[in-house]
């Protein structure tokens, strides 16, 4: 049960990094490689992690594509 409620914090969690990303200029690289701290995760790698089960890619592949 708590691994559920766990997946599905992160997936609103990595929907935010999604959001905040569109928001920012591509310019921004601070920030954006910051994202992971902003929405809440406690790593990168942690984020990393959610972000590539959740979306099949990785986080910087994605933002690459927008």
């Amino acid at each position: 049960m708590i691994d559920k409620v766990n997946i599905r914090i992160n997936r609103s969690k990595a929907k935010y990094a999604i959001t905040l990303a569109k928001s920012l200029s591509p310019k921004d690289t601070i920030t954006i490689n910051k994202i992971w701290e902003l929405c809440g995760f406690k790593s990168k790698e942690e984020f990393d992690e959610s972000f590539e089960t959740i979306y099949g890619t990785t986080f910087k592949d994605y933002i690459n594509q927008l």
